[in-house]
């Protein structure tokens, strides 16, 4: 009885720890979501921070909706396991261009009195991406 118990005991251990640490084939969350879920969250969270009118968050949302919509299939292809170097690099510049076209347009609709806030926004979101990149490449 001792024996049963105890192996019972070592087998849900296993189990509950495998549960802990989660799938690491899981998409990231912001993956999942479709592009309208993304421009909305987003949306919301920049409305917070810098304070937008109801007509600035319709364009705000345009605008992330916009580049949700362009940059998803490239982010698929750069996925592709056969896609080369090169091709990469391509999709990257489009990528960052997709990006410098939403916030120069972001720029462009906001106040004086937010673009300072948007500029360091921008700044923080660039250090993330350069963080990011950096880590991907120490493999």
């Amino acid at each position: 009885m001792k024996k049963l118990l105890l192996t019972i005991c070592a087998l849900s251990a296993l189990t509950f720890s495998g549960l802990a640490q989660g799938s690491k084939t899981a998409q990231p969350a912001t993956e999942q979501q479709t592009p309208e879920e993304r421009a909305t969250k987003e949306t919301n969270m920049i409305a917070a921070n810098l304070g937008l009118t109801d007509a600035q968050k319709t364009k705000f949302k345009q605008f992330a909706l916009d580049r949700v919509a362009a940059n998803k299939p490239l982010k698929e292809k750069i996925r592709n396991a056969a896609t080369t170097k090169e091709e990469r690099q391509t999709i990257h510049a489009q990528v960052k261009a997709n990006n410098e076209k939403f916030f120069a347009n972001v720029n462009g609709m906001l106040t004086a009195e937010q673009q300072p806030k948007w500029a360091d926004h921008k700044k923080k979101v660039e250090a993330k991406q350069a963080d990011k990149a950096g880590n991907n490449h120490q493999d």
